[in-house]
């Protein structure tokens, strides 16, 4: 009877679990459907929300590319108008007086505030973006799928793109309009040949003045020059502004000049400094001698006032600093401008008389004095030892740097031509002739 009641209980339990499994399926069913009838909805709305939200996306998006695409139109039109501006002297020249002052004197002024060279900073970045825009070309056929990815590589070469298009323009503005004007002309000079008298007139009495030069500077017990750095700048300065009367472009503001972090490559390249045209800062190659410091401030600060061929910057250089009442600046730029006139005057005896008669010839005139030899070879051993002082890991790129500098000075000759380095000679000659009245005798 106990088995009889066990089954009847099973049977009774198992009607009961039978009836509450059919009750759940009916139930789980019902819930099904509404969860299918409510993902259904869900997937509605958020279709509604992605159409939604792509249609703002074309608005606003395509407002934002046509407004990205209408500024960099406007800047690269600007930059080919000026460019085709540029073709006229005239156009740069009234440049040069007017816009120019401004923007070379505002950027100095900003830039000047920061101690280090933004110009440097601003050239690794866009060297970066140049590689990183290179690597985003290597991926995108790998990566062209994804969403992201090609959203953030469009942006990237976007910006990329706007940002070549305003190094254009800044450099038309800074560089290439003031390179194209008129080349500086010696107040009160003409257009005339010298003669090899005329030369070494003027090359006798750069040599006497830089001996009386080194007379005046001032020196420590040992007899060596003090140099001091923040003396000599104010002073190079100072006499430039003296110059603006006949050169108006030099009254100007002169941003501080700062040592270039690159300075072990302008040292094997042989380059004493630059100028950013970028930022208007102005650098030195921070082991160059101290007496070549004052005649180099002097030639990149004219460039920063608007002389951009390479022989105008060092007639103001010459004239600025020869003319300064600092015998320490006076120095520094009759010995720098000697070198040139110096060897303008052998060329001048080889073009008209025999190596002997040149060499006996060259011996009867006035030479460096022994005091401004000593001076030179210290200025030289105390650049050295500066350079010697700090490691140079990079120095095994030195002979490409040299190779590579040897043929930009080359081609840098071929292009100016009269306006390289060597021009500055007739410059000189004009000057002294203004000055003197005529250079046939001895002064």
């Amino acid at each position: 009877m106990g088995s009889k009641m066990s089954e009847d209980v099973r049977k009774k339990h198992e009607t009961i679990g039978q009836g509450t499994n059919e009750s759940g399926i009916e139930k789980q069913g019902t819930e099904k459907q509404g969860t299918e009838k409510q993902g259904t909805e869900n997937n509605a709305v958020e279709k509604q929300e992605a159409e939604k939200y792509a249609k703002d996306k074309r608005l606003n998006g395509g407002k934002s590319s046509r407004g990205y695409w209408r500024i960099l139109w406007v800047f690269l039109a600007l930059t080919v108008v000026l460019n085709l501006l540029g073709c006229s002297k005239g156009f740069c020249d009234g440049y040069k007086l007017t816009v120019y002052g401004w923007i070379s004197d505002g950027l100095g002024m900003v830039t000047g505030l920061f101690p280090f060279v933004l110009g440097e900073i601003l050239g690794f970045a866009g060297a970066l973006a140049v590689l990183v825009g290179m690597v985003f070309m290597v991926l995108l056929p790998f990566l062209r799928k994804r969403a992201g990815f090609r959203k953030f590589a469009s942006g990237f070469g976007k910006g990329l793109l706007m940002g070549m298009v305003l190094i254009l323009f800044v450099y038309t503005l800074n560089w290439i309009l003031p390179f194209r004007g008129t080349i500086l002309k010696v107040k009160g000079s003409t257009e005339r040949g010298y003669t090899v008298l005329e030369v070494q007139n003027v090359r006798n009495y750069i040599v006497n003045q830089l001996n009386a030069c080194a007379k005046e500077v001032l020196r420590d017990e040992n007899g060596s020059v003090i140099y001091d750095r923040e003396r000599m700048t104010q002073a190079v300065f100072t006499a430039m502004q003296a110059q603006s009367g006949d050169y108006p472009l030099l009254s100007g503001y002169y941003p501080p000049m700062k040592g270039a972090s690159f300075s072990d490559f302008l040292e094997w390249m042989n380059i004493g400094g630059y100028t950013y045209p970028y930022t208007m800062e102005i650098t030195w190659n921070i082991y160059c001698n101290d007496l070549y410091y004052p005649f180099l401030l002097a030639h990149e600060s004219s460039h920063h006032q608007g002389y951009y061929q390479e022989n105008e910057a060092n007639f103001i250089a010459f004239l600025a600093c020869t003319q300064s009442e600092d015998p320490l600046i006076r120095y520094a730029g009759y010995n720098e401008i000697y070198y040139y006139l110096n060897n303008a005057y052998a060329e001048a005896l080889y073009s008209v008389m025999d190596r002997e008669t040149v060499i006996a010839t060259y011996k009867e005139q006035p030479q460096v004095s022994a005091r401004v030899q000593k001076d030179r070879q210290e200025a030289r051993e105390a650049s050295r030892k500066r350079y010697e002082a700090v490691s140079h890991p990079a120095q095994k790129l030195e002979t490409v740097s040299a190779q590579v500098a040897d043929k930009g000075w080359s081609m840098q000759g071929d292009i100016l031509q009269e306006n390289s380095y060597d021009g500055v000679v007739k410059m000189v000659l004009q000057y002294f002739d203004v000055q003197e009245g005529g250079l046939g005798d001895a002064f």
